[in-house]
């Protein structure tokens, strides 16, 4: 299986948003609990550098396969060097190890953009993506209990964080 890891462009923004809703409807990774828009996903693309904060398009064998990003954490100066991890894979792609991959390729990027701290924030019932970044190193930073209301139950949020 060939895996590219590219920086996402404007043509991508539909096959970015087609995943991300396929992760809206299961209510697995994201507390967005209905379907977006690309035009309302546009301050979110528009947040994006290339320089220190990008967004990568995942291919496998040249399809795309879902998305990595480094979001800033906060606009606040002292946290400049901190990114979140957004990875989200399209559900014909999922358990082929893109995952590990994507997030063995952000460890391998941080140290060149800058970014010291990489923090995950994932819900409580997501087992797959804890192992992921437990695998992948992370320590478990923090929980957040009962923090989102997913209509029909509550979520935990745990936080999972990594210094470069």
């Amino acid at each position: 299986m060939s895996v590219n890891f590219r920086i996402a462009e404007v043509s991508d923004q539909d096959a970015i948003i087609t995943i991300y809703n396929q992760a809206v409807a299961t209510k697995g990774s994201t507390a967005d609990l209905t379907p977006v828009t690309v035009a309302q996903r546009q301050p979110w693309f528009a947040s994006f550098d290339p320089q220190h904060f990008p967004l990568w398009v995942i291919e496998s064998n040249g399809e795309t396969a879902g998305f990595v990003g480094l979001e800033r954490y906060s606009d606040r100066a002292g946290y400049r060097h901190t990114a979140e991890i957004a990875l989200y894979l399209d559900a014909d792609h999922q358990g082929q190890h893109l995952g590990t991959q994507a997030v063995d390729w952000v460890a391998m990027q941080a140290p060149r953009l800058g970014i010291t701290s990489v923090i995950s924030r994932i819900f409580g019932h997501n087992q797959a993506s804890r192992h992921l970044f437990e695998k992948a190193g992370y320590a478990h930073w923090g929980h957040l209990p009962a923090i989102a209301d997913m209509t029909g139950f509550t979520a935990d949020l745990e936080v999972y964080g990594h210094h470069f």
